[in-house]
């Protein structure tokens, strides 16, 4: 059976992929019996930005498939291993 790949990019409002809607798709997969494979760039984020100031944070720096493994619960592989055969397009 194929999977549906899931690609995510870091974590969070502004910087990365938004909480609630991954969640909410990755919950609702879940429901539905869907298997899934999470991944996301292992590459620095281009900003980390303060959520409440709505401002690029200087010099800190943040791994988006480290973020975007907050999301997924540590079951997450880098995009540069996604193989398109093995998934549902």
């Amino acid at each position: 059976m194929k999977k549906i790949a899931v690609i995510l990019c870091g974590s969070g409002f502004k910087d990365g992929s938004e909480i609630r809607e991954s969640v909410a798709v990755l919950w609702g997969l879940s429901r539905l019996g869907v298997q899934f494979q999470c991944f996301a760039p292992d590459k620095p984020q281009a900003d980390v930005i303060n959520c409440q100031t709505g401002k690029p944070v200087a010099g800190e720096t943040r791994n988006m498939l480290t973020e975007a493994a907050r999301i997924a619960r540590g079951e997450i592989l880098p995009l540069t291993q996604l193989k398109s055969s093995q998934f549902v397009y």
